[in-house]
Protein backbone atom coordinates (compact mmCIF):
# COMPACT_ATOMS: atom_id res chain seq x y z
CA UNK A 1 0.00 0.00 0.00
CA UNK A 2 1.58 3.31 -1.10
CA UNK A 3 1.33 6.70 0.54
CA UNK A 4 -1.12 9.00 -1.16
CA UNK A 5 -0.68 12.81 -1.37
CA UNK A 6 -3.76 14.85 -0.77
CA UNK A 7 -4.10 18.66 -0.96
CA UNK A 8 -5.92 20.11 2.02
CA UNK A 9 -7.06 23.61 2.98
CA UNK A 10 -4.49 26.41 3.60
CA UNK A 11 -2.27 24.76 0.99
CA UNK A 12 -1.01 22.31 3.63
CA UNK A 13 0.03 19.00 2.20
CA UNK A 14 -1.82 16.23 4.12
CA UNK A 15 -0.05 12.92 3.58
CA UNK A 16 -1.76 9.60 4.32
CA UNK A 17 0.60 6.91 5.61
CA UNK A 18 0.05 3.18 5.89
CA UNK A 19 2.13 0.51 7.58
CA UNK A 20 2.38 -2.63 5.51
CA UNK A 21 4.45 -4.94 7.73
CA UNK A 22 4.88 -5.64 11.46
CA UNK A 23 7.28 -8.45 12.45
CA UNK A 24 7.93 -9.64 16.01
CA UNK A 25 11.59 -10.33 16.70
CA UNK A 26 12.54 -12.45 19.74
CA UNK A 27 15.98 -12.34 21.40
CA UNK A 28 17.29 -10.20 18.54
CA UNK A 29 16.52 -12.83 15.88
CA UNK A 30 13.79 -13.09 13.30
CA UNK A 31 10.59 -14.84 14.29
CA UNK A 32 10.12 -18.28 12.75
CA UNK A 33 6.93 -19.98 11.72
CA UNK A 34 5.42 -21.60 14.82
CA UNK A 35 5.06 -25.34 15.06
CA UNK A 36 1.52 -26.67 15.27
CA UNK A 37 0.21 -26.57 18.83
CA UNK A 38 -1.30 -29.63 20.53
CA UNK A 39 -3.79 -30.07 23.36
CA UNK A 40 -4.69 -33.42 24.88
CA UNK A 41 -7.61 -33.46 27.32
CA UNK A 42 -6.63 -35.03 30.67
CA UNK A 43 -9.90 -34.82 32.58
CA UNK A 44 -12.10 -32.93 35.03
CA UNK A 45 -11.37 -32.56 38.75
CA UNK A 46 -14.38 -31.71 40.91
CA UNK A 47 -12.92 -32.63 44.32
CA UNK A 48 -9.84 -30.44 44.83
CA UNK A 49 -11.86 -27.22 44.84
CA UNK A 50 -9.78 -24.18 45.90
CA UNK A 51 -6.89 -26.17 47.39
CA UNK A 52 -4.87 -26.05 44.16
CA UNK A 53 -1.43 -26.01 45.79
CA UNK A 54 -1.74 -29.67 46.75
CA UNK A 55 -2.15 -30.71 43.11
CA UNK A 56 -1.60 -27.94 40.55
CA UNK A 57 0.51 -24.88 39.82
CA UNK A 58 3.96 -26.28 40.62
CA UNK A 59 5.39 -24.28 37.68
CA UNK A 60 3.20 -21.19 37.84
CA UNK A 61 -0.27 -19.76 38.34
CA UNK A 62 -2.61 -16.87 37.59
CA UNK A 63 -5.26 -15.83 40.15
CA UNK A 64 -7.59 -13.07 38.88
CA UNK A 65 -7.45 -9.76 40.76
CA UNK A 66 -4.70 -11.10 43.05
CA UNK A 67 -1.35 -12.29 41.68
CA UNK A 68 0.41 -14.36 39.08
CA UNK A 69 3.67 -16.28 38.75
CA UNK A 70 4.17 -17.20 35.10
CA UNK A 71 6.73 -19.95 34.38
CA UNK A 72 9.76 -18.99 32.32
CA UNK A 73 8.70 -21.21 29.41
CA UNK A 74 5.31 -19.54 28.96
CA UNK A 75 3.48 -16.32 28.25
CA UNK A 76 -0.08 -15.66 29.37
CA UNK A 77 -2.58 -12.99 28.36
CA UNK A 78 -6.36 -12.81 28.97
CA UNK A 79 -8.15 -11.31 25.99
CA UNK A 80 -11.50 -9.49 26.14
CA UNK A 81 -11.76 -10.46 29.84
CA UNK A 82 -13.14 -8.38 32.70
CA UNK A 83 -12.22 -8.84 36.37
CA UNK A 84 -14.42 -9.21 39.42
CA UNK A 85 -14.01 -10.27 43.06
CA UNK A 86 -16.92 -11.73 45.00
CA UNK A 87 -15.02 -12.20 48.26
CA UNK A 88 -11.41 -11.08 48.83
CA UNK A 89 -10.86 -13.20 51.95
CA UNK A 90 -12.90 -16.28 52.81
CA UNK A 91 -12.55 -19.72 54.37
CA UNK A 92 -14.97 -21.23 51.84
CA UNK A 93 -13.23 -24.32 50.44
CA UNK A 94 -14.37 -23.48 46.89
CA UNK A 95 -12.42 -20.20 46.79
CA UNK A 96 -8.89 -20.29 45.35
CA UNK A 97 -6.35 -20.45 48.16
CA UNK A 98 -4.09 -17.38 48.22
CA UNK A 99 -0.32 -18.10 48.20
CA UNK A 100 1.24 -17.76 51.65
CA UNK A 101 -2.19 -17.49 53.27
CA UNK A 102 -4.76 -19.78 54.81
CA UNK A 103 -7.59 -17.74 53.26
CA UNK A 104 -9.12 -18.01 49.82
CA UNK A 105 -10.20 -15.44 47.26
CA UNK A 106 -13.33 -15.77 45.14
CA UNK A 107 -12.39 -13.78 42.03
CA UNK A 108 -12.78 -14.30 38.32
CA UNK A 109 -12.06 -13.40 34.74
CA UNK A 110 -15.47 -12.99 33.08
CA UNK A 111 -17.42 -11.62 30.14
CA UNK A 112 -20.60 -12.20 28.18
CA UNK A 113 -20.77 -14.14 25.95
CA UNK A 114 -17.11 -15.08 26.43
CA UNK A 115 -13.40 -14.29 26.46
CA UNK A 116 -10.07 -15.99 25.71
CA UNK A 117 -6.84 -16.98 27.45
CA UNK A 118 -3.73 -16.76 25.25
CA UNK A 119 -1.04 -19.23 26.42
CA UNK A 120 2.24 -19.74 24.60
CA UNK A 121 4.57 -22.54 25.76
CA UNK A 122 7.71 -21.50 23.93
CA UNK A 123 10.04 -24.36 24.94
CA UNK A 124 8.49 -27.05 22.67
CA UNK A 125 7.79 -29.28 25.69
CA UNK A 126 4.45 -30.61 26.89
CA UNK A 127 3.00 -28.89 29.97
CA UNK A 128 -0.12 -29.46 32.03
CA UNK A 129 -2.56 -26.54 32.05
CA UNK A 130 -5.43 -26.63 34.54
CA UNK A 131 -8.23 -24.03 34.28
CA UNK A 132 -10.38 -23.67 37.41
CA UNK A 133 -13.99 -22.62 36.81
CA UNK A 134 -16.26 -21.68 39.72
CA UNK A 135 -19.93 -20.76 39.59
CA UNK A 136 -19.70 -18.85 42.88
CA UNK A 137 -23.00 -16.98 42.70
CA UNK A 138 -24.87 -18.80 39.95
CA UNK A 139 -26.74 -21.37 42.06
CA UNK A 140 -25.66 -24.04 39.59
CA UNK A 141 -27.17 -22.22 36.60
CA UNK A 142 -23.95 -21.50 34.71
CA UNK A 143 -22.70 -23.70 31.89
CA UNK A 144 -19.94 -22.98 29.41
CA UNK A 145 -17.65 -24.45 26.79
CA UNK A 146 -13.87 -24.34 26.94
CA UNK A 147 -12.37 -24.70 23.47
CA UNK A 148 -8.63 -24.99 22.88
CA UNK A 149 -7.48 -23.76 19.46
CA UNK A 150 -4.11 -23.45 17.75
CA UNK A 151 -3.36 -19.72 18.05
CA UNK A 152 -1.71 -19.64 14.61
CA UNK A 153 -4.11 -21.69 12.50
CA UNK A 154 -7.29 -21.48 14.63
CA UNK A 155 -7.60 -25.25 14.30
CA UNK A 156 -9.80 -26.60 17.10
CA UNK A 157 -7.75 -28.97 19.29
CA UNK A 158 -10.34 -29.84 21.96
CA UNK A 159 -13.74 -28.71 23.24
CA UNK A 160 -15.14 -29.41 26.72
CA UNK A 161 -18.57 -28.56 28.14
CA UNK A 162 -18.88 -27.89 31.89
CA UNK A 163 -22.00 -27.37 33.98
CA UNK A 164 -23.01 -27.68 37.64
CA UNK A 165 -19.69 -26.23 38.79
CA UNK A 166 -20.90 -24.35 41.87
CA UNK A 167 -18.36 -26.41 43.87
CA UNK A 168 -15.56 -25.67 41.39
CA UNK A 169 -14.16 -27.78 38.54
CA UNK A 170 -10.64 -27.99 37.08
CA UNK A 171 -10.49 -28.60 33.31
CA UNK A 172 -7.09 -30.09 32.51
CA UNK A 173 -5.04 -30.48 29.32
CA UNK A 174 -1.51 -31.39 28.31
CA UNK A 175 -0.43 -28.60 25.94
CA UNK A 176 2.45 -27.83 23.59
CA UNK A 177 3.03 -24.62 21.66
CA UNK A 178 0.84 -21.54 21.31
CA UNK A 179 -2.83 -22.05 22.10
CA UNK A 180 -5.84 -19.94 22.84
CA UNK A 181 -8.53 -21.18 25.21
CA UNK A 182 -11.91 -19.72 24.31
CA UNK A 183 -14.43 -19.68 27.18
CA UNK A 184 -18.02 -19.14 26.05
CA UNK A 185 -21.23 -19.00 28.06
CA UNK A 186 -23.91 -21.56 27.21
CA UNK A 187 -26.07 -20.96 30.30
CA UNK A 188 -26.31 -18.39 33.10
CA UNK A 189 -25.17 -14.77 33.12
CA UNK A 190 -21.60 -14.95 31.74
CA UNK A 191 -18.50 -17.12 31.31
CA UNK A 192 -16.05 -17.33 34.22
CA UNK A 193 -12.53 -18.60 35.08
CA UNK A 194 -11.24 -18.42 38.67
CA UNK A 195 -7.63 -19.47 38.05
CA UNK A 196 -5.08 -20.92 35.63
CA UNK A 197 -2.36 -23.30 36.84
CA UNK A 198 0.80 -24.50 35.08
CA UNK A 199 2.27 -27.93 35.85
CA UNK A 200 1.57 -30.63 38.40
CA UNK A 201 2.50 -30.21 42.02
CA UNK A 202 5.87 -31.80 42.72
CA UNK A 203 4.22 -34.10 45.23
CA UNK A 204 1.38 -35.13 42.94
CA UNK A 205 1.37 -38.79 42.04
CA UNK A 206 2.01 -40.06 38.55
CA UNK A 207 -0.76 -41.74 36.61
CA UNK A 208 -2.91 -43.56 39.19
CA UNK A 209 -3.09 -47.31 39.37
CA UNK A 210 -6.39 -48.96 38.51
CA UNK A 211 -8.96 -48.76 41.30
CA UNK A 212 -10.59 -51.85 42.81
CA UNK A 213 -13.85 -52.43 44.68
CA UNK A 214 -14.89 -55.75 46.23
CA UNK A 215 -18.40 -55.94 47.67
CA UNK A 216 -18.35 -57.56 51.13
CA UNK A 217 -22.05 -57.46 51.98
CA UNK A 218 -25.10 -55.55 53.19
CA UNK A 219 -25.75 -54.79 56.87
CA UNK A 220 -29.38 -54.27 57.95
CA UNK A 221 -28.92 -54.79 61.71
CA UNK A 222 -26.63 -51.95 62.81
CA UNK A 223 -29.05 -49.22 61.64
CA UNK A 224 -27.95 -45.74 62.75
CA UNK A 225 -25.65 -46.98 65.53
CA UNK A 226 -22.51 -46.70 63.42
CA UNK A 227 -20.09 -45.52 66.12
CA UNK A 228 -17.83 -48.36 67.18
CA UNK A 229 -18.73 -50.36 64.08
CA UNK A 230 -18.05 -48.05 61.14
CA UNK A 231 -16.19 -44.79 60.61
CA UNK A 232 -13.23 -45.41 62.91
CA UNK A 233 -10.96 -43.78 60.31
CA UNK A 234 -13.43 -41.14 59.17
CA UNK A 235 -16.95 -40.30 58.06
CA UNK A 236 -19.24 -37.79 56.36
CA UNK A 237 -22.91 -37.41 57.31
CA UNK A 238 -25.32 -35.44 55.14
CA UNK A 239 -26.26 -32.03 56.58
CA UNK A 240 -24.32 -32.82 59.74
CA UNK A 241 -20.53 -33.09 59.89
CA UNK A 242 -17.56 -34.90 58.46
CA UNK A 243 -14.14 -36.01 59.66
CA UNK A 244 -12.24 -37.48 56.73
CA UNK A 245 -9.14 -39.64 57.10
CA UNK A 246 -5.83 -38.24 55.83
CA UNK A 247 -5.70 -40.88 53.09
CA UNK A 248 -9.04 -39.94 51.50
CA UNK A 249 -10.61 -37.10 49.58
CA UNK A 250 -14.39 -37.07 49.24
CA UNK A 251 -16.92 -35.03 47.30
CA UNK A 252 -20.63 -35.24 46.56
CA UNK A 253 -21.70 -34.24 43.04
CA UNK A 254 -25.07 -33.26 41.55
CA UNK A 255 -26.78 -33.76 44.91
CA UNK A 256 -29.31 -31.92 47.03
CA UNK A 257 -29.52 -32.12 50.82
CA UNK A 258 -32.52 -32.70 53.07
CA UNK A 259 -33.15 -33.32 56.77
CA UNK A 260 -36.26 -35.20 57.86
CA UNK A 261 -35.52 -34.91 61.58
CA UNK A 262 -32.51 -33.05 63.01
CA UNK A 263 -32.71 -34.66 66.47
CA UNK A 264 -34.47 -37.95 67.13
CA UNK A 265 -34.09 -41.08 69.24
CA UNK A 266 -35.19 -43.27 66.31
CA UNK A 267 -32.48 -45.94 65.98
CA UNK A 268 -32.72 -45.91 62.19
CA UNK A 269 -31.34 -42.38 61.98
CA UNK A 270 -27.57 -41.94 62.08
CA UNK A 271 -25.99 -41.10 65.42
CA UNK A 272 -24.74 -37.52 65.71
CA UNK A 273 -21.02 -37.57 66.64
CA UNK A 274 -20.45 -36.81 70.34
CA UNK A 275 -24.18 -36.95 71.03
CA UNK A 276 -26.75 -39.50 72.15
CA UNK A 277 -29.23 -38.16 69.60
CA UNK A 278 -29.70 -39.27 66.01
CA UNK A 279 -30.24 -37.30 62.78
CA UNK A 280 -32.36 -38.36 59.80
CA UNK A 281 -30.81 -36.53 56.84
CA UNK A 282 -29.83 -37.41 53.30
CA UNK A 283 -28.11 -36.55 50.08
CA UNK A 284 -30.63 -37.04 47.28
CA UNK A 285 -31.58 -36.33 43.70
CA UNK A 286 -33.70 -37.67 40.88
CA UNK A 287 -32.73 -39.71 39.02
CA UNK A 288 -29.14 -39.83 40.36
CA UNK A 289 -26.14 -38.27 42.05
CA UNK A 290 -22.66 -39.54 42.82
CA UNK A 291 -19.74 -39.58 45.26
CA UNK A 292 -16.10 -39.03 44.32
CA UNK A 293 -13.88 -41.07 46.67
CA UNK A 294 -10.10 -41.00 46.24
CA UNK A 295 -8.01 -43.24 48.55
CA UNK A 296 -4.50 -41.91 48.04
CA UNK A 297 -2.32 -44.23 50.14
CA UNK A 298 -2.47 -47.29 47.80
CA UNK A 299 -3.98 -49.41 50.60
CA UNK A 300 -7.32 -51.19 50.67
CA UNK A 301 -9.95 -49.54 52.89
CA UNK A 302 -13.48 -50.45 53.87
CA UNK A 303 -16.02 -47.95 52.55
CA UNK A 304 -19.61 -48.21 53.78
CA UNK A 305 -22.63 -46.27 52.50
CA UNK A 306 -25.74 -45.98 54.68
CA UNK A 307 -29.09 -45.55 52.93
CA UNK A 308 -32.47 -45.24 54.62
CA UNK A 309 -35.93 -45.00 53.04
CA UNK A 310 -37.15 -42.80 55.89
CA UNK A 311 -40.41 -41.61 54.33
CA UNK A 312 -40.90 -44.01 51.45
CA UNK A 313 -42.93 -46.74 53.17
CA UNK A 314 -40.61 -49.29 51.64
CA UNK A 315 -41.23 -48.14 48.07
CA UNK A 316 -37.79 -46.83 47.23
CA UNK A 317 -35.36 -48.85 45.10
CA UNK A 318 -31.98 -47.86 43.74
CA UNK A 319 -28.76 -49.12 42.20
CA UNK A 320 -25.36 -48.26 43.60
CA UNK A 321 -22.55 -48.60 41.08
CA UNK A 322 -18.83 -48.28 41.85
CA UNK A 323 -16.63 -47.31 38.87
CA UNK A 324 -12.93 -46.59 38.32
CA UNK A 325 -12.72 -42.77 38.17
CA UNK A 326 -9.88 -42.84 35.63
CA UNK A 327 -11.10 -45.50 33.18
CA UNK A 328 -14.88 -45.47 33.90
CA UNK A 329 -14.72 -49.26 34.24
CA UNK A 330 -17.62 -50.63 36.31
CA UNK A 331 -16.18 -52.39 39.38
CA UNK A 332 -19.43 -53.43 41.12
CA UNK A 333 -23.19 -52.86 40.94
CA UNK A 334 -25.66 -53.44 43.78
CA UNK A 335 -29.45 -53.06 43.71
CA UNK A 336 -31.35 -52.41 46.93
CA UNK A 337 -34.98 -52.01 47.94
CA UNK A 338 -36.98 -52.34 51.15
CA UNK A 339 -34.47 -50.34 53.18
CA UNK A 340 -36.86 -48.35 55.39
CA UNK A 341 -35.01 -49.77 58.42
CA UNK A 342 -31.65 -48.63 57.04
CA UNK A 343 -28.95 -50.54 55.15
CA UNK A 344 -25.16 -50.34 54.89
CA UNK A 345 -23.51 -51.38 51.62
CA UNK A 346 -19.87 -52.28 52.25
CA UNK A 347 -16.89 -52.60 49.90
CA UNK A 348 -13.14 -52.97 50.20
CA UNK A 349 -11.78 -50.23 47.92
CA UNK A 350 -8.41 -49.10 46.59
CA UNK A 351 -7.63 -46.02 44.50
CA UNK A 352 -9.94 -43.42 42.97
CA UNK A 353 -13.58 -44.42 42.45
CA UNK A 354 -16.91 -42.81 41.76
CA UNK A 355 -20.04 -44.21 43.35
CA UNK A 356 -23.16 -43.54 41.30
CA UNK A 357 -26.52 -43.77 43.11
CA UNK A 358 -29.49 -44.06 40.73
CA UNK A 359 -33.20 -44.25 41.50
CA UNK A 360 -35.02 -47.32 40.14
CA UNK A 361 -38.11 -46.98 42.36
CA UNK A 362 -40.23 -44.11 43.61
CA UNK A 363 -39.26 -40.46 44.41
CA UNK A 364 -35.45 -40.22 44.27
CA UNK A 365 -32.13 -41.81 45.19
CA UNK A 366 -30.89 -41.36 48.78
CA UNK A 367 -27.73 -41.92 50.89
CA UNK A 368 -27.37 -40.62 54.46
CA UNK A 369 -23.69 -41.19 55.23
CA UNK A 370 -20.34 -42.65 54.18
CA UNK A 371 -17.81 -44.30 56.53
CA UNK A 372 -14.10 -45.17 56.17
CA UNK A 373 -12.14 -47.95 57.91
CA UNK A 374 -9.22 -50.30 57.36
CA UNK A 375 -10.17 -53.21 55.11
CA UNK A 376 -9.90 -55.80 57.88
CA UNK A 377 -12.34 -53.97 60.17
CA UNK A 378 -14.89 -56.15 61.92
CA UNK A 379 -18.11 -56.20 59.89
CA UNK A 380 -20.14 -58.42 62.25
CA UNK A 381 -22.42 -56.22 64.33
CA UNK A 382 -22.80 -58.83 67.06
CA UNK A 383 -19.11 -59.73 67.40
CA UNK A 384 -16.99 -57.91 70.00
CA UNK A 385 -14.37 -55.48 68.78
CA UNK A 386 -10.80 -56.76 68.78
CA UNK A 387 -8.79 -55.50 71.76
CA UNK A 388 -6.40 -52.67 71.00
CA UNK A 389 -2.72 -52.93 71.79
CA UNK A 390 -1.34 -50.04 73.78
CA UNK A 391 1.67 -48.64 71.99
CA UNK A 392 4.38 -46.41 73.36
CA UNK A 393 3.64 -42.71 73.03
CA UNK A 394 5.72 -41.50 70.11
CA UNK A 395 5.25 -38.50 67.87
CA UNK A 396 6.37 -39.09 64.28
CA UNK A 397 6.55 -36.19 61.79
CA UNK A 398 6.22 -37.12 58.11
CA UNK A 399 6.66 -34.70 55.19
CA UNK A 400 4.72 -35.03 51.93
CA UNK A 401 7.98 -34.77 49.98
CA UNK A 402 11.72 -34.84 50.57
CA UNK A 403 12.58 -32.51 47.66
CA UNK A 404 11.04 -29.56 45.80
CA UNK A 405 12.09 -28.39 42.34
CA UNK A 406 10.88 -24.91 41.38
CA UNK A 407 12.12 -25.15 37.80
CA UNK A 408 12.86 -21.85 36.05
CA UNK A 409 11.73 -18.65 37.81
CA UNK A 410 12.17 -15.15 36.40
CA UNK A 411 14.32 -12.79 38.45
CA UNK A 412 12.41 -10.85 41.13
CA UNK A 413 9.36 -13.08 40.57
CA UNK A 414 8.25 -15.71 43.07
CA UNK A 415 7.21 -19.33 42.80
CA UNK A 416 5.41 -21.03 45.69
CA UNK A 417 5.04 -24.73 46.50
CA UNK A 418 3.45 -26.46 49.46
CA UNK A 419 4.81 -29.09 51.83
CA UNK A 420 2.40 -30.91 54.15
CA UNK A 421 3.70 -32.26 57.44
CA UNK A 422 1.64 -34.86 59.27
CA UNK A 423 1.95 -36.33 62.74
CA UNK A 424 1.70 -40.05 61.96
CA UNK A 425 2.54 -41.11 65.52
CA UNK A 426 0.42 -41.41 68.65
CA UNK A 427 1.72 -38.44 70.70
CA UNK A 428 1.80 -34.69 70.11
CA UNK A 429 4.62 -33.20 68.01
CA UNK A 430 5.83 -29.65 68.74
CA UNK A 431 7.72 -27.69 66.07
CA UNK A 432 10.74 -26.04 67.69
CA UNK A 433 12.37 -24.40 64.64
CA UNK A 434 12.11 -24.02 60.86
CA UNK A 435 15.37 -23.01 59.16
CA UNK A 436 15.98 -22.26 55.46
CA UNK A 437 19.26 -22.27 53.53
CA UNK A 438 19.97 -21.18 49.95
CA UNK A 439 19.78 -17.72 48.36
CA UNK A 440 16.24 -16.69 47.48
CA UNK A 441 14.45 -19.48 49.36
CA UNK A 442 11.96 -18.82 52.18
CA UNK A 443 9.39 -20.78 54.18
CA UNK A 444 6.18 -19.68 55.90
CA UNK A 445 3.07 -21.13 57.50
CA UNK A 446 4.65 -23.28 60.23
CA UNK A 447 5.37 -21.01 63.22
CA UNK A 448 7.67 -22.06 66.02
CA UNK A 449 5.60 -23.71 68.75
CA UNK A 450 3.07 -25.27 66.36
CA UNK A 451 1.63 -28.42 67.96
CA UNK A 452 0.34 -31.28 65.81
CA UNK A 453 -1.85 -33.83 67.53
CA UNK A 454 -1.81 -37.46 66.26
CA UNK A 455 -3.17 -37.52 62.71
CA UNK A 456 -3.11 -33.72 62.38
CA UNK A 457 -1.44 -32.03 59.40
CA UNK A 458 -0.09 -28.54 58.70
CA UNK A 459 0.90 -26.99 55.39
CA UNK A 460 4.07 -24.96 54.91
CA UNK A 461 4.70 -22.71 51.89
CA UNK A 462 8.15 -22.82 50.32
CA UNK A 463 9.05 -19.86 48.06
CA UNK A 464 11.83 -19.16 45.57
CA UNK A 465 12.45 -15.49 44.64
CA UNK A 466 15.74 -15.51 42.70
CA UNK A 467 17.88 -12.36 42.80
CA UNK A 468 20.37 -13.48 40.14
CA UNK A 469 20.43 -15.80 37.16
CA UNK A 470 21.63 -19.35 37.57
CA UNK A 471 20.89 -22.53 39.48
CA UNK A 472 20.42 -22.32 43.24
CA UNK A 473 19.99 -25.06 45.84
CA UNK A 474 19.03 -25.05 49.48
CA UNK A 475 17.00 -26.84 52.11
CA UNK A 476 14.24 -26.42 54.68
CA UNK A 477 14.91 -28.11 58.01
CA UNK A 478 12.02 -28.64 60.43
CA UNK A 479 13.14 -29.38 63.98
CA UNK A 480 10.71 -30.91 66.48
CA UNK A 481 10.41 -33.35 69.35
CA UNK A 482 9.36 -36.14 66.95
CA UNK A 483 11.13 -39.42 67.55
CA UNK A 484 12.31 -39.55 63.94
CA UNK A 485 14.36 -36.36 64.39
CA UNK A 486 14.48 -33.40 62.01
CA UNK A 487 12.74 -33.31 58.63
CA UNK A 488 14.80 -31.95 55.73
CA UNK A 489 13.34 -30.92 52.34
CA UNK A 490 15.88 -30.30 49.56
CA UNK A 491 15.22 -27.21 47.40
CA UNK A 492 16.37 -26.40 43.87
CA UNK A 493 15.54 -23.95 41.11
CA UNK A 494 17.01 -21.72 38.43
CA UNK A 495 16.78 -17.95 38.18
CA UNK A 496 16.36 -16.64 34.65
CA UNK A 497 16.52 -13.09 33.34
CA UNK A 498 13.26 -11.63 32.19
CA UNK A 499 12.89 -11.89 28.44
CA UNK A 500 12.31 -8.73 26.43
CA UNK A 501 11.08 -8.57 22.86
CA UNK A 502 11.17 -6.24 19.90
CA UNK A 503 8.72 -5.32 17.14
CA UNK A 504 10.16 -4.35 13.73
CA UNK A 505 7.98 -1.94 11.72
CA UNK A 506 8.42 -1.23 7.99
CA UNK A 507 6.33 0.89 5.66
CA UNK A 508 6.22 2.04 2.03
CA UNK A 509 7.67 5.57 1.60
CA UNK A 510 5.38 8.44 0.74
CA UNK A 511 5.30 9.64 -2.87
CA UNK A 512 5.24 13.22 -1.56
CA UNK A 513 8.18 15.25 -0.26
CA UNK A 514 8.43 14.50 3.44
CA UNK A 515 10.95 15.37 6.13
CA UNK A 516 10.32 12.18 8.10
CA UNK A 517 7.85 9.93 9.83
CA UNK A 518 6.41 9.64 13.36
CA UNK A 519 5.42 6.30 14.91
CA UNK A 520 2.62 5.99 17.49
CA UNK A 521 1.50 3.06 19.68
CA UNK A 522 -1.56 2.06 21.70
CA UNK A 523 -2.12 -0.94 23.96
CA UNK A 524 -5.84 -1.08 23.17
CA UNK A 525 -7.45 -1.34 19.77
CA UNK A 526 -8.84 2.05 18.82
CA UNK A 527 -7.43 3.56 22.03
CA UNK A 528 -5.35 6.68 22.58
CA UNK A 529 -1.99 6.62 20.75
CA UNK A 530 1.31 7.69 22.28
CA UNK A 531 4.22 8.93 20.16
CA UNK A 532 7.28 6.67 20.15
CA UNK A 533 9.54 8.95 18.07
CA UNK A 534 10.91 12.06 19.78
CA UNK A 535 11.75 13.52 16.36
CA UNK A 536 10.63 12.28 12.93
CA UNK A 537 12.72 9.39 11.60
CA UNK A 538 14.19 9.65 8.11
CA UNK A 539 13.97 5.93 7.30
CA UNK A 540 10.92 3.78 6.53
CA UNK A 541 11.48 1.43 9.46
CA UNK A 542 11.43 1.56 13.25
CA UNK A 543 12.19 -0.88 16.07
CA UNK A 544 10.05 -0.82 19.21
CA UNK A 545 12.32 -2.66 21.68
CA UNK A 546 12.56 -3.64 25.36
CA UNK A 547 9.00 -4.99 25.46
CA UNK A 548 7.71 -7.29 28.17
CA UNK A 549 5.78 -10.45 27.39
CA UNK A 550 2.06 -11.09 27.05
CA UNK A 551 0.76 -7.94 25.42
CA UNK A 552 -0.74 -6.75 22.16
CA UNK A 553 0.38 -3.42 20.67
CA UNK A 554 -1.30 -1.37 17.91
CA UNK A 555 0.81 0.90 15.66
CA UNK A 556 0.13 3.80 13.27
CA UNK A 557 2.51 6.04 11.28
CA UNK A 558 2.23 9.68 10.17
CA UNK A 559 4.27 11.66 7.64
CA UNK A 560 5.75 15.09 8.43
CA UNK A 561 6.75 17.69 5.82
CA UNK A 562 9.44 20.39 6.04
CA UNK A 563 6.96 22.87 7.58
CA UNK A 564 6.22 20.35 10.32
CA UNK A 565 2.74 19.63 8.97
CA UNK A 566 1.69 16.12 9.99
CA UNK A 567 -0.58 13.72 8.15
CA UNK A 568 -3.49 11.78 9.59
CA UNK A 569 -2.82 8.36 11.11
CA UNK A 570 -2.24 5.45 8.79
CA UNK A 571 -4.37 2.34 9.05
CA UNK A 572 -3.30 0.49 12.24
CA UNK A 573 -1.53 -2.83 12.44
CA UNK A 574 -1.16 -4.99 15.53
CA UNK A 575 1.63 -7.14 16.93
CA UNK A 576 1.25 -9.75 19.67
CA UNK A 577 4.24 -9.93 22.00
CA UNK A 578 4.22 -13.57 23.17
Amino acid sequence: MKFAANQAGNNKNTILAAIILAVITLFGGSAKAASAATASFVGLDTTTRGSWQAKYGAEGYVIPNLTQSIPGYATFAPQNALLYTWNAGTSDARAVKMPNSGSGIASTFYNNPGFSLDINAVDSNTHQIAVYVLDWDGFGSRSQTLQVVDASSNAVLDTEQVANFANGTYVIWNVTGHVRININRTGGSNAVVAGVFFGKNATAAAAPASATATFTGADTSTQGNWQGKYGVDGYSISNSTQNLPAYASFGVQNQMNYTWNAATSDARALQIPNSTMHMASTWYNSPSFNFDVNLTDSNSHRVALYAIDWDGSGRRAQTVQVIDAASSKVLDTETISGFSSGMYLVWNVTGHVKINVTMTGTSNAVVSGIFFDSSNSNNNASAPAAPKTTAASNGVLSASTSALSFGSVQLSSSSVQNVTLTNTGNANVTISNVSVSGAGFAAAGLPTGTVLTPGQSATMQATLTPAMAGKVTGAITVSSNATNGSNAIALSGTGIAQTTHSVNLNWVPSTSQVAGYNVYVSTTEGGAYAKLTSTPVNSTSFVDSGLQTAQTRYYVVTSVDSSNNESAFSSPVSAIVP
